[in-house]
């Protein structure tokens, strides 16, 4: 079992394989000597070489390092199991909160909850789940993506990865729908912008029922992600106030990205749900 206290942004910490392991995380490989220079320079704390060596060696036995010419680096195989291991406790930490929409006992499923502090943070890992799936299709399963959400923020905060992400979908021949259930300016705007990527789209104005939650399909993976109120009203009043991209203000846009909250990401994997979901939203495309 590994006992590594990995120092936390803002903290100090005065044990050499927490420094080690701090410093690899910004810069790597180093060598011994560059490593025990950073611990000097950086952290201005008299920790010896032979001390640096001794951490080093700890957390090569370890697993947590990985040597080649005499050069030492974080072991990707041991950050991907330390990754698993807190996602599997994750998903059990939260799956007694009530956190999901759907039935409990979806819960027995491929199935995890992710918390984000903001819609940037949200953004980007949303998009490399998807990029995820998209590189990790197995024979047989649908290469469709069905989108069903409020506000199309995403280009507005991100547009550039936007732009990127639904190309690459397009490359790898995925078909992408989009559905938008309110029928605001900015909501058209982002429609048009996701036609220019090679989606298809539709606005409508469904009736709020309380709560904001957006849904994507991709494949049998669903992805649900559900705002707090106090983000969801903002995002709401962002969108009924400005009626066209020039009269945005940039920094509400980046406080808007910004801004602290508790916003749940819900992935699971349900071949059953997904079709049934997708069927009730290509109806829409048929109207």
């Amino acid at each position: 079992m590994l006992e590594l206290s990995i120092p936390q942004l803002g903290e100090e910490s005065k044990q050499a394989k927490d420094i080690v392991f701090s410093i690899l995380t910004k810069e790597h490989p180093l060598s011994l000597i560059e490593l025990s220079n950073r611990v000097r320079k950086e952290y201005n704390l008299q920790i010896t070489y032979q001390a640096v060596r001794k951490a080093v060696d700890v957390l090569s036995k370890q697993g947590v390092l990985t040597k080649k010419d005499k050069r030492y680096d974080l072991n990707k195989e041991w950050l991907l199991k330390t990754k698993t291991f807190f996602d599997k406790l994750l998903t059990t930490y939260e799956t007694g909160k009530g956190v999901p929409n759907f039935t409990s006992e979806l819960v027995k499923e491929n199935y995890a909850v992710y918390s984000f502090r903001n819609l940037f943070e949200l953004d980007n890992f949303w998009a490399d789940i998807m990029y995820y799936w998209a590189d990790h299709l197995k024979a047989g399963e649908e290469r469709k993506v069905l989108c069903s959400v409020y506000y199309a923020w995403w280009p507005i905060i991100n547009l550039g990865s936007e732009t990127k992400l639904y190309e690459y979908f397009n490359k790898k021949g995925i078909r992408t729908k989009f559905i938008f259930l309110r029928n605001l300016p900015l909501n058209n705007w982002g429609a048009s912008f996701y036609k220019t990527v090679c989606t298809d789209t539709k606005v409508i104005e469904k009736k709020e029922d309380g709560e904001m939650v957006d849904v994507n399909i991709l494949g049998d993976l669903i992805l649900q992600v559900k705002y707090p109120d106090t983000l969801s009203k903002k995002i709401k009043a962002f969108f009924e106030k400005y009626k066209n991209t020039q009269e945005m203000s940039m920094k509400e846009i980046t406080k808007l990205a910004h801004e602290s909250h508790d916003i749940k990401f819900i992935v699971f994997k349900n071949q059953t749900m997904a079709k049934s979901l997708r069927e009730t939203y290509e109806k829409y495309f048929i109207l």
